[in-house]
Formats: structure tokens, sequence, C-alpha cells
């Protein structure tokens, strides 16, 4: 009998020591700026995510069940992509844009089109040689199969995606090079403000300067994952966000982002967020209020 109150007591001291320990990590990932993956999705919350493709751009817009998705990563980050569409309930795509016809944007095209319906795209002008126009041609034919439209980006196209509404400002079809050509994006939710330029490079942001449009924003999708040939200091001093996100791998080849333009960043007080560093980058809406959370 002895022997059987030790081990009952043993167990009891086990169990609430185990009780303790839950109740201190559920503490700590309740008050932590994280994001799980495989946490449970609040399904009423309006956000912009920007996922961790590596060296490449998605983000992912979403509010009241509507989804809206610029660029879709490389074709080796298009599992992830899917996998955090999934996260986030979603089986079709409202709408899918893809910012300009290179590889590190259109890259996810196919696993993305064969996983989710897609109600709606918005491409830049086609352009033959384009070294994603593979993609962007696999994606038309599939999407017009299943009863989706295509669209092709033009000045002021405007449409919402739940409370968001986003604005093509500007795609500057007729430049020669393909960076410069990406289409440039407002969303707009409570009156804060996120605006993606794509690879756009300073020959195409000095051509949005001249359009005269508000270029104020809360948040900033840098240029060209953080590129010197991108984010002049004229059109940061035009838009003063307070957060600027750069999507970039890990050590990439080119070096973004370039130790000028966090110098830039740095000079106009603009916390900067790297997908590099912190993974999915996400940015949560309500009230007029905006919260950013990170995923490490």
């Amino acid at each position: 009998m002895r022997k059987s109150v030790k081990a009952n007591k043993l167990k009891s001291v086990l169990v609430a020591l185990g009780l303790i320990i839950v109740l201190i990590i559920t503490y700590f990932l309740a008050d932590s700026e994280l994001l799980s993956k495989n946490a449970s999705f609040d399904a009423s919350q309006s956000f912009v995510r920007f996922l961790d493709v590596g060296q490449g751009d998605a983000a992912l817009i979403y509010s009241n069940g509507y989804s809206a998705l610029i660029d879709t990563g490389t074709t080796e980050s298009a599992n992830d992509v899917c996998i955090a569409l999934d996260n986030c309930g979603i089986e079709r795509i409202d709408v899918l844009i893809i910012s300009h016809l290179h590889t590190d944007h259109t890259g996810g095209v196919e696993m993305i089109a064969e996983q989710f319906g897609i109600d709606n795209v918005i491409l830049p002008e086609l352009s033959v040689g384009s070294e994603g126009l593979g993609h962007a041609e696999y994606l038309i034919n599939k999407v017009t199969k299943t009863g989706g439209e295509i669209y092709t980006a033009k000045q002021g196209m405007n449409f919402t995606v739940g409370e968001f509404e986003i604005t093509v400002l500007a795609s500057f079809d007729k430049l020669d090079d393909e960076n410069n050509r990406s289409i440039m994006l407002a969303a707009e939710i409570d009156d804060k403000r996120f605006i993606f330029t794509g690879d756009a490079e300073v020959k195409a942001e000095n051509m949005l300067l001249n359009e005269g449009l508000d270029l104020k924003c809360d948040v900033f999708k840098a240029g060209h994952h953080g590129s010197s040939t991108s984010n002049s200091e004229k059109l940061l001093s035009e838009m003063r966000p307070k957060f600027a996100v750069v999507s970039a791998g890990a050590n990439n080849m080119y070096g973004h982002p370039h130790r000028e333009v966090l110098s830039a960043f740095e000079h106009f007080d603009i916390e900067v967020l790297r997908t590099d560093l912190i993974g999915d980058i996400t940015f949560y809406v309500k009230k007029g209020h905006i919260n950013p959370k990170y995923e490490k």
C-alpha cells in the first residue's frame, strides 16, 4: 500500500507540473508576436500577408472571406503558397494579380491554379519573349475554361475584396523593360493604405510620380526586393510609409535588400520588415488600427 500511495503522490505531482507547464506555454504563445502556420484561423479578420517565398513575391489580401493574391512566388515556393492559402480556408481565389512576367512572380501559377479555383485574373499587357509568358498563357487557358474572367490592367481599374478597395495606380505597358511594366497597386481599408509596385525601377517610379496621384501610404512593399534600382528617395518622400516590407531570399545572390535602400528607409524613419529574416509578415487591420505580426 505504501508504494501505491507514493506512486499516486508522484503521479499527482507530475500532473500538477504538467498543468503548470501547459499554462506557461499558453501564456507565452498568447502574448507572442509570432505566427504559427498551423494556428487556428480567424475568418473575421482583415489582413495583408506577405508570404516568405524566398527570392520572389507573393502577397495575400484577405477580408470577410474574400481574397486577392498578388504574384505567386517561385516554382520552388508554390507548395508553401498553397499551404498558406489552405490555412486561411481559401478554396477559391477571387482575384489573382500578376504584377509582371518574371518567374519569381509567376512560378507558382500552375500549382495554385490546379489546387484552387480562380474567379478573376489581372495581368499586365502580355509581351512576346517575356520570361513568364508561358505561365501567363497557362493561367489564361485554365481560368477561362472554368468560367473565370481575364483582365488587362489599366490605370484607375478599381475593385473590392471584402472591405479592401484595390486600385491600379499605373501600368506602363509601353516601356521596354519587364520590371518597369509592373502593375502598381494600392489596397485601402479603414483609411490604412498598402502600396505595391512590383519590380518597377526608378524610371517607372518617376512616371508614377508624374501622374500626380496621392501616394501616401502606411505600408510599402519595397520595390524589386529592396534593390537600389528602385525605391528612390523621391518616391519614399512622397509615400512616407510607416513600414516597408522587403520580400527577398536569405543570402540571395543579388544582395537584396541593398545597403543604400536600407539607409534610405532609415533616413525617412521607415520600419523595415524582411521575409528573409522573419518569414511571413501579416498586417492585421481593425477599426483604423494596423498591427504587424510575423512568423519567426
